[in-house]
């Protein structure tokens, strides 16, 4: 069995009060303006309106609650959004008209979305600036990366943070609708299931609300896990896919950018030569933070075959299975959280799924680093940490090492060296039976670069453990190894003879 355990995840100091903003937000705002559709149903406006009206931008200026003025709150500002019931109702009306309803009816589900709508303009103000005055400053920036993230519904969260319940809530009513009747409608985003997810949500949220330079990093699962119900004949719980795309998700903006995830294939003198490719692109949600402008990103990628990669010839000559391989594999790669691992197929996808998580978190956090105008390696440690939340995002480790050696020329030496200040390991449990652990021939099929790499920072572990206790019995520090090291029953060639030939000693 393959288990990734504590050489790879060596604590180098995370997150930093002065740290940076992430990636490519370029055009935030642009997505917003749409044009307005002449048939747009006119939402029911009450007789009277008693709207409450708040200072324009009064928000926008608020003092953090420790009146501490964080460096976060003097971002760039941006164009206002309205802050006034009457205002905030006038663009809820607006975004009415975007929703894509046929203008015969104008249900609670449709003015959620509207609402929704609205509430990212305004959350669009504070998370362009609070990019751009990170990618100014250039501090170091935590990256967070898990499977899950159990986040509950987005509306009623970002009108709090923002300060606008009262508002927004007055707003509604003044159209004939009520806050809580469209927050009830809004589907719980399939991210997550229990307490891991919701550990990662917590922190984006303390995160942001500390004004913390950071980001998160997770899978778009299409999804999620799965929905509960009872059979009203049997009496029992059946479970089904759970729908929450089903209808979109308004709180996401698909980004241009995309990473290349590669599987299979074969290595020659550490030049991988892959087998298979998919793209992994990016879709945001802002977390914004609790009366502050400090607004960060989630960023969760999602699975495609970019169409010059799809193989048209292959699919014009009948060879579907060929023509569709990357497709299909695309595919299942976001379908469900945690598929089933009884079969191998199932522990392939799982592993697949984690290493695609990895491989386009750690690029486009290096591609981060480059962007900043960052040029000396060396300073990688002081501008990035990255935290992997439990066992699943470990793979991180040698994907690092993988990108600093096979793309940025480094040696081992430098790039360990590096690798060990970045990367850091959220431990949920010390149960041995809780911890992941693949075979090893499977890994070696499906990332034979990785085996290399991770070979090798396991054989470097267990020199420095017999170098640190030079004087232990040798039956004991082999013990102690075997329940240290990262691959479980392993042995390397030289072993593998040692052993062959006492055991025909033996015989």
């Amino acid at each position: 069995g393959f288990d990734i355990r504590s050489p790879l995840l060596r604590y180098a100091g995370c997150a930093h009060r002065n740290t940076r903003f992430s990636s490519d937000m370029a055009a935030m705002t642009s997505a917003v303006a749409m044009p307005v559709s002449a048939t747009a149903f006119s939402p029911r406006r009450a007789a009277s309106s008693a709207a409450r009206v708040v200072r324009r931008g009064v928000i926008a200026s608020a003092v953090p609650r420790d009146g501490h003025v964080h460096k976060a709150t003097a971002a760039p500002v941006a164009p206002l959004a309205p802050k006034s019931a009457e205002a905030i109702a006038d663009n809820i009306s607006y975004q009415t008209s975007k929703t894509g309803v046929m203008p015969l009816s104008f249900e609670t589900p449709d003015m959620y979305r509207a609402t929704a709508e609205s509430v990212r303009e305004q959350l669009f103000e504070n998370w362009n600036a609070t990019y751009k005055h990170f990618h100014e400053q250039n501090p170091k920036q935590a990256y967070y990366i898990s499977m899950e993230y159990l986040q509950g519904r987005a509306l009623t969260n970002a009108i709090g943070n923002l300060g606008l319940t009262g508002e927004y809530s007055d707003a509604l009513r003044t159209l004939g609708y009520n806050l809580e009747d469209c927050a009830s409608v809004e589907r719980n985003a399939g991210l997550g299931n229990g307490g891991l997810g919701r550990l990662a949500a917590c922190f984006l949220d303390s995160i942001a609300t500390l004004d913390l330079p950071a980001w998160g990093y997770g899978l778009r699962y299409k999804y999620g896990l799965f929905k509960q119900s009872i059979n009203a004949t049997t009496g029992e719980q059946e479970e089904s896919a759970d729908d929450w795309l089903e209808v979109g998700n308004p709180w996401e903006m698909k980004r241009e950018t995309a990473h290349k995830i590669s599987f299979y294939g074969s290595v020659v003198d550490g030049v991988w030569t892959p087998g298979q490719t998919i793209n992994a692109v990016a879709y945001d949600s802002p977390i914004p933070g609790y009366k502050t402008k400090n607004c960060i990103s989630l960023r969760l990628w999602d699975a495609e075959v970019a169409p010059k990669d799809f193989n048209l010839a292959a699919f014009n000559d009948g060879d579907y299975a060929t023509s569709m391989a990357e497709t299909n594999l695309a595919q299942t790669l976001c379908a469900v959280l945690y598929p089933g691992d009884g079969t191998r197929e199932g522990k392939c996808l799982r592993l697949s799924q984690q290493y695609m998580l990895c491989s386009a978190s750690v690029q486009d956090i290096l591609a981060r680093f480059k962007e900043r105008g960052n040029a000396d390696w060396a300073e990688l440690p002081a501008k990035v940490a990255i935290q992997m939340n439990d066992t699943h995002p470990t793979l991180a480790a040698p994907e690092l090492m993988r990108l600093l050696m096979d793309y940025e020329g480094m040696d081992w030496d430098k790039a360990w060296a590096i690798t060990s200040k970045v990367v850091a390991y959220t431990n949920h449990t010390v149960m041995p039976e809780a911890l992941e652990k693949w075979p090893l021939e499977l890994l070696e099929e499906l990332l034979p670069r990785h085996v290399e790499i991770i070979k090798r920072i396991d054989e470097e572990f267990i020199a420095s453990v017999k170098k640190a206790y030079p004087t232990m019995a040798a039956a004991e520090l082999d013990a102690k190894i075997n329940t240290m090291r990262i691959l479980e029953n392993y042995m390397d060639p030289v072993e593998a003879a040692a052993a062959a030939a006492a055991a025909a000693a033996a015989a």
